[in-house]
């Protein structure tokens, strides 16, 4: 399991997948795939590949069990509290709304306090996946109660793309504690893998078309021997969602030719969490850019899509090797951590796994929670540290964590 927690192995894992859906070919939408682009992502797996094999020889990996927080049960009582909140100050439950026939509902990005609403989520998908990996090492019921009631507060918000966050984290947590995978456990995860995307377009249908499963296959090309085969339509979701990245990206190449370069706002929107950029053109002569969609609902373009409409083939060369220093680096700072090793790797899968769909490290939502690991030892000192002898937990003087019998 230790190479599935080197960042450079998961790029190439999670950044070839979109290609394999992509051959599918269920959608009339998508353009061909240019040989330029293959060839680049083939030369960012061969960097990745060289730079695996450095990583895993000076900083190998180590699975590690963690004790049980005390505090759990304080934290997701204290995250209902402000997001219960958050919806007062909305004058609404998103899922409620949206059930009794409210239409103005049009995601989370614009929702709740402003400000406090972006750490709230962050801080609740990064203790999702921290308690999730206190559950996997001391088998508690009430941890996984606490860990599923994290997720009810995503369906609650009506907020998708946190929910599938917190799945694909558990579900790497699981994967690399497991000494052994069996042909059990890989039907299991992938069974579990095809449930999560037919709930997720079956939310799809419900938010974006009352229902209706061939309402959005339609207004995306899809084709007649899609819509004529056995598969339930709920999976084009899944289809569209992880492949259309891919398309965007492909059909921003082909709809720019001569780009004008712009380094300083090329780096300032791309190289920059959002909450930092919102008013950088006030303050600044930039201007952020935007890429070609093939269709106006499909605005996700991968990591690249903007960074070519700044600087062609050299913005796209040059996020390349911002973004995977920066994963590197984050893993190296994660070797180190006992507590906040299992978790913070899998926010740094998820934080490269969703780089497949938008720039991960310029969207706040996905890259803020990276912070908690680093920060809470330094804030809270001593109450989240731990040491460990051989195969069990000390204590450490901490009244905060208890041991797993």
């Amino acid at each position: 399991m230790k190479r599935l927690a080197n960042p450079n192995f998961i790029y190439i894992a999670t950044f070839s997948v979109p290609f394999l859906v992509y051959s599918l070919g269920w959608s009339t939408l998508f353009p061909s795939i240019s040989t330029a682009l293959f060839l680049f992502y083939g030369a960012t797996f061969l960097v990745c590949l060289f730079l695996g094999f450095v990583i895993q020889t000076t900083f190998p990996f180590k699975y590690n069990p963690i004790p049980v927080f005390k505090y759990n049960w304080i934290i997701i009582f204290g995250l209902y509290i402000f997001f219960f909140l958050d919806c007062l100050y909305e004058g609404r439950i998103p899922l409620f709304s949206l059930s009794g026939g409210e239409e103005t509902y049009q995601g989370g990005q614009n929702f709740g306090i402003p400000v406090l609403h972006v750490f709230a989520v962050t801080f609740t998908l990064f203790f999702a996946l921290f308690v999730f990996h206190q559950y996997v090492s001391n088998r508690k019921r009430s941890l996984f109660i606490i860990f599923l009631a994290t997720i009810v507060l995503f369906i609650l918000l009506l907020q998708r793309s946190n929910i599938m966050y917190i799945i694909l984290g558990a579900g790497y947590i699981y994967t690399i504690s497991q000494r052994r995978v069996s042909l059990k456990k890989v039907f299991g995860l992938a069974m579990a893998g095809l449930g999560t995307i037919y709930v997720f377009g079956f939310l799809g249908n419900l938010r974006s078309a009352n229902g209706d499963s061939t309402f959005i296959p339609k207004a995306s090309g899809v084709t007649e021997a899609f819509l004529n085969s056995p598969i339930p339509n709920e999976f084009y979701w899944g289809y569209l969602y992880v492949g259309s990245p891919v398309g965007n990206l492909q059909y921003n190449i082909n709809s720019q030719v001569n780009v004008r370069p712009d380094l300083e706002s090329f780096m300032i929107y791309e190289w920059l969490p959002d909450f930092i950029t919102k008013r950088a053109d006030m303050v600044l002569d930039v201007k952020q850019r935007q890429f070609k969609q093939m269709n106006d609902f499909l605005n996700v373009g991968t990591l690249y899509a903007n960074s070519y409409s700044y600087f062609s083939w050299m913005g796209m060369a040059l996020t390349f090797c911002y973004f995977i220093f920066l994963v590197n680096w984050y893993y190296v700072l994660m070797a180190k951590s006992l507590l906040f090793r299992v978790t913070g790797i899998a926010m740094m899968f998820n934080l490269i796994g969703y780089s497949n769909f938008s720039n991960t490290i310029q969207f706040s939502a996905f890259s803020l929670q990276l912070i908690y690991p680093l920060i809470l030892p330094i804030l809270f000192g001593s109450a989240f540290r731990i040491k460990k002898t051989g195969t069990r937990f000390k204590p450490h003087q901490l009244s905060n964590f208890s041991t797993a019998t």
